[in-house]
């Protein structure tokens, strides 16, 4: 008994050094600390290296001292700003709005790389942090399951699909000729004006491509699996219905 106390007192304390005792985060999920500077919040995460992000706020606001709630309100109130900048520094605007997650309102930033939702915001004296899940989607709708049967028929003729993905969907869309990602992509434009990386639809058929290839390693999902010289037509219809299967099965769990 005394061996066994004296092992996990020694566990603590290597855990304490190592910063056990703080809040384990689940792999998906990612905590950004952004520092107060003199008209902004801006700073990154330690695990996506060279990412930074910024939020835009009056001055005054800052200086003034602000609580959760008082940020919250001010981003429902007004239109807020921000930046994505890139490892290489390449920059996309963010924008933010306050969305009812889970019954809560919570911060919704809007960015080209995805929205992401802010959780467990906390704020100290020059620093706030909070957390993002990384795979965030919003729940299924109708307009999901119109986007992937407007996707299918984009590729539906064999002529119409292309190996070729480079993730720049200019070419796609002037020759007529899709790849899986710029498909998605085109009709998630039309749908909803806007394009969400991480909208239910591109996300479900990247779930898809990950139970048809467990371990498949790919940088890019859609990219690397529409590429993958195994990958046929029959293949990318295939993803598509089973994703659209699986939307509809979420909308019927919702009703």
């Amino acid at each position: 008994m005394a061996k066994r106390i004296i092992a996990f007192l020694l566990v603590f304390l290597i855990g304490v050094t190592a910063g056990f005792c703080e809040e384990e985060l689940e792999d998906d999920h990612l905590k950004f600390t952004l520092k107060f500077l003199e008209n902004k919040l801006e700073g990154g995460s330690v695990h996506l290296e060279g990412f930074r992000i910024s939020m835009n706020l009056p001055g005054e606001f800052i200086k003034k001292g602000f609580t959760v709630e008082d940020l919250k309100n001010l981003v429902a109130a007004q239109h807020i700003t921000g930046q994505v900048t890139y490892p290489r520094g390449k920059k996309t605007s963010i924008k933010y709005e306050i969305v009812d997650h889970r019954r809560v309102d919570d911060i919704y930033m809007k960015s080209s790389l995805g929205y992401f939702i802010w959780e467990r915001i906390t704020l100290k004296k020059n620093e706030l942090s909070f957390v993002i899940y990384w795979w965030y989607c919003p729940p299924a709708g109708k307009i999901d399951l119109e986007i992937l049967e407007m996707a299918g028929l984009l590729l539906s003729d064999t002529g119409n699909w292309h190996q070729k993905d480079d993730r720049k969907c200019d070419n796609d869309i002037k020759e007529k000729k899709w790849s899986l990602f710029c498909a998605l992509k085109h009709v998630s434009l039309e749908k909803t004006g806007e394009y969400n990386h991480h909208n239910r639809a591109i996300q479900t058929v990247r779930f898809v491509i990950d139970d048809l290839v467990p371990g498949h390693g790919f940088a890019h999902t859609l990219m690397d699996y529409n590429n993958s010289p195994t990958t046929t037509h029959k293949d990318i219809l295939r993803v598509l219905d089973l994703a659209k299967k699986r939307i509809e099965s979420e909308i019927r769990k919702k009703k």
